[in-house]
């Protein structure tokens, strides 16, 4: 019984599987036959042919941006050179007022500010050392100082004595000893007088009597010799000491007073450069701990500056959105990353405002201006479109990449949104269309209608069962249109798929026909439509006389759309 269920159900797998595999195998052909020929072929013309038409032409500035907010608070730390990283908030985390986002290594700060305290109690016991030192040398000062003044009050005394008294004295010494021996030489000589007198008025009787006399006689001349030998010797020494004694004791009064006025002033300069050395020494030592105890207070402060605090409610970002291109993009906000000054770190971002920032093609820099109108889509929110207003513009230009110099120039410029979104989050990658210029009621086909041949812009225009090569002037064009100026009327189909045209004649190509090679200004080989293998080039812009109006440019980190348009194998016409 189990066998013959189990041979039922094997015979059912195989009829089943049968049955897929022909209907995979003959389910087209079986297709095609339910539906005419001519239906089909209805359809492919459908789709190949489109109608030139009229319709206003609105010429793009296609750029990505970024979506920021317009205000934020930014986050960066209070310290001197580099600090490393021990803790971070994940980005992204809402956080709030006063919690904490980021905190620096703090062991180098607190071991400097021990090794600071220690100083600072050494330095204040070396105050007491240094003021009692001061003490001393200022005792030690005056005391010099009073010995040099009295030793110059000593020497000036001494002056004036000689001067007013000894000196005098002196002189009224040698005076009346030259007065007194003039006058005993005086009295000698009367008495001389007096004993020659008597020898020659007496007569002598007796011998013995006129040897006294001339005995006496004799004596007297001797004495009158003596005191006139005295007299001389009187005016002699009067004459030295004027001339010789009073100026040398004078001048060595002198000498001894200026001597001691010397050194007086020494002791004073000593004393005072003491006195100086001293106090600079206490100075030192109080600037020392002046210095130690603002070193101690910043090192507290940068201690607590380590540890960074939310200054507002609000999602936390890295970076600095003034400086997106700073080095530590390229490592990243990590734990354990050095970090220099007082960069900004991290910000929180105001949501109820923002703006998106672009750059602007120095060749579209001419075609826009402030004020200009812009329709803003957020990649990370679908369906979400927002009109917008072109607010600013930098007036000078920067390389699209900053570290390449060969790069294109660009403008930096500043969208801002007529409305905001609760979705919205800065970083966002944006995509900004600008509306540089509106042609009203412009005759356009689609881009992929207009062919580059051999330097001549051209379109196929349908005509009965085949098409008709016809040269066209196209004027301005966007992402998806271009303006015919010439060589086609409103209403007119063109052929998006030339290589298929099934009639010959005028210019046109019928079946088997082979096109001429199309290809676009410049290009070095030519380019066919055979099959899907090699695109023909489309014209984008205006002739080659022309400049080009369309304002599709590519941003430095994402093709924009317009690039599909901008980057075919050949140039614009």
């Amino acid at each position: 019984m189990r066998a013959g269920r189990a041979i039922k159900w094997l015979c059912i797998v195989a009829a089943l599987s049968g049955a897929g595999a022909s209907a995979y195998t003959w389910g087209p052909r079986l297709y095609a036959r339910w539906f005419s020929e001519g239906e089909v072929s209805k359809r492919q013309e459908e789709a190949r042919y489109t109608a030139a038409k009229r319709d206003d032409l609105r010429i793009l500035i296609v750029e990505d941006g970024k979506l920021r907010a317009v205000k934020y608070h930014a986050v960066y730390p209070q310290l001197k050179g580099e600090n490393r990283i021990s803790w971070l908030i994940p980005e992204g985390t809402a956080a709030k007022k006063g919690e904490k986002v980021l905190e620096f290594d703090k062991k180098p700060r607190e071991e400097v500010l021990r090794t600071k305290k220690a100083d600072l109690e050494t330095q204040k016991r070396q105050v007491t050392v240094a003021e009692e030192t001061l003490k001393i040398q200022r005792s030690s000062s005056k005391a010099s100082l009073r010995a040099a003044e009295t030793k110059l009050h000593d020497t000036q005394v001494a002056l004036r004595v000689y001067q007013n008294l000894e000196g005098p004295k002196r002189l009224n010494e040698l005076e009346a000893a030259i007065t007194d021996a003039r006058a005993k030489h005086n009295a000698k000589i009367k008495e001389l007088g007096e004993a020659q007198k008597r020898i020659d008025e007496q007569l002598f009787t007796d011998e013995q009597q006129r040897k006294v006399l001339d005995k006496d006689l004799l004596d007297t001349k001797n004495a009158v010799e003596m005191m006139a030998k005295a007299v001389e010797t009187g005016v002699l020494q009067q004459k030295t000491y004027r001339r010789y004694d009073y100026p040398q004791n004078l001048t060595a009064k002198k000498q001894a007073v200026e001597t001691a006025q010397l050194d007086l002033e020494k002791a004073r300069v000593a004393a005072t450069s003491e006195v100086n050395q001293k106090e600079q020494e206490l100075a030192k030592v109080n600037d020392t701990i002046r210095n130690l105890t603002e070193q101690i207070a910043e090192l507290e402060t940068e201690l607590k500056n380590c540890t960074l605090l939310a200054p507002a409610d609000g999602m936390v970002l890295y970076g600095d959105p003034n400086r997106p291109y700073y080095m530590y993009r390229e490592q990243g906000l990590r734990v354990g990353l050095e970090w220099y000054g007082s960069n900004t770190l991290m910000t929180i971002p105001d949501t109820s405002v923002f703006e998106v920032t672009i750059a602007i093609g120095e060749e579209y820099r001419g075609k826009v201006s402030e004020g200009a109108k812009a329709m803003i889509t957020v990649e990370a929110i679908p369906g979400l479109t927002l009109e917008g207003e072109l607010k600013k513009i930098e007036g000078l230009a920067r390389n699209r990449v900053p570290w390449d110099q060969a790069s294109p120039k660009v403008f930096d410029a500043t969208v801002l949104p007529s409305q905001t979104d609760e979705r919205m989050v800065s970083g966002m990658t944006t995509r900004v269309e600008i509306v540089a210029e509106v042609v009203p009621k412009a005759l356009v086909v689609p881009l992929e209608a207009v062919f580059n041949e051999n330097g001549t812009p051209v379109c196929y225009v349908r005509k009965g069962a085949g098409t008709e090569r016809r040269e066209v002037e196209p004027g301005k064009s966007n992402d998806h249109q271009v303006q015919i100026l010439s060589g086609l009327v409103e209403g007119e189909q063109v052929d998006l798929t030339p290589q298929r045209s099934a009639t010959a004649g005028q210019g046109g190509y019928g079946p088997g026909g082979k096109r001429p090679p199309a290809t676009r200004p410049g290009a070095t080989q030519p380019t066919t439509r055979s099959g899907a293998t090699q695109p023909t080039t489309r014209l984008t812009t205006q002739a080659a006389t022309q400049p080009a109006t369309q304002a599709t440019t590519q941003s430095a980190t994402r093709p924009s759309s317009t690039q599909a348009a901008t980057t075919q194998p050949a140039t614009k016409a």
